[in-house]
C-alpha cells in the first residue's frame, strides 16, 4: 500500500476519503463523476465523500456553465487539519485535567477524614466552581488582607453568582492571621494562599458553627 495513503490515513481520513483526495491531486478541476472513477467508488458514495472534504478544506466546489466542479485543495490544507486535531487533544486534555484533580479530591476525602483537598491550579479551579455554582444566595466570607487581585476575583464570584440567582446577600469580615480565604456556603471552603491549596468541608454541623463566628 502507497505510504502516502497510510500518512493520509493516520490523520484520520477514512480509506475512501484518502482515495477520493488523491484522485482530485492528480486530475484537477472536474466533476464529480470523474473523481470518482478515478478513485474506484460509486457516485452517490462520492458525493457524501466531496461534501465531508469540503468540511474539511480539501475540496473546494465551484459552478461553470451550470456544470459542477470540484477541485482538490493544495495538501497545505492537511495542516489545519493537524491543528484541529491538536485543538480538540488540548481541549480534552484540560477536561481530564480537571475530572482527575475532582477525583483525587473525592480519594483524598476518604483518606483525610471528610475533608476534600484541592491541589495546584487546576484542583482549585474546580473547588471555585463549588463556589460559582452555588445555589445559596447568603454567603459568609472571612479573608485575610489581601493583593488587589484577589480582591477583583472574589467580586466576579459574587457577580456571576447574582447573575444566576438574582439577589445575593454578602458578609465579608476581614480576619488578620487567617492567612487564606474561608467561604461558607452550605459547605464550607478554604483557600491556602500561602499553600496554594483549597479544603473543603461538607459536613453542615461544621458549617453552621463557622457561620456563628461572624
Amino acid at each position: 500500500m502507497d505510504i502516502l495513503f497510510l500518512e493520509l490515513r493516520k490523520l484520520g481520513l477514512k480509506e475512501k476519503e484518502v482515495q477520493m483526495y488523491l484522485a482530485g491531486l492528480e486530475l484537477g478541476a472536474t466533476s464529480v463523476q470523474n473523481i470518482a472513477t478515478k478513485a474506484g467508488v460509486t457516485r452517490p458514495t462520492a458525493y457524501e465523500i466531496i461534501k465531508v472534504l469540503e468540511e474539511k478544506g480539501l475540496f473546494l466546489e465551484a459552478k461553470q456553465q451550470k456544470k459542477r466542479y470540484v477541485l482538490a485543495q493544495s495538501p497545505e490544507k492537511i495542516l489545519s487539519i493537524l491543528r484541529l486535531q491538536k485543538k480538540e487533544l488540548e481541549e480534552k486534555e484540560r477536561e481530564f485535567i480537571r475530572i482527575i484533580a475532582a477525583l483525587e479530591a473525592k480519594y483524598d476525602s476518604r483518606q483525610k477524614g471528610g475533608v476534600q483537598v484541592f491541589k495546584d491550579k487546576e484542583g482549585l479551579d474546580v473547588l471555585k466552581e463549588q463556589i460559582l455554582f452555588t445555589a445559596v444566595k447568603d454567603i459568609i466570607v472571612f479573608s485575610s488582607e489581601m493583593s488587589s487581585k484577589q480582591k477583583k476575583e472574589r467580586a466576579a464570584w459574587y457577580e456571576n453568582i447574582r447573575k444566576r440567582l438574582g439577589k445575593v446577600k454578602v458578609q465579608e469580615q476581614h480576619v488578620p492571621h487567617l492567612e487564606g480565604t474561608l467561604v461558607l456556603l452550605d459547605k464550607a471552603i478554604f483557600f491556602s494562599h500561602k499553600k496554594q491549596e483549597g479544603y473543603l468541608v461538607d459536613n453542615p454541623l461544621v458549617v453552621e458553627s463557622l457561620k456563628r463566628l461572624l
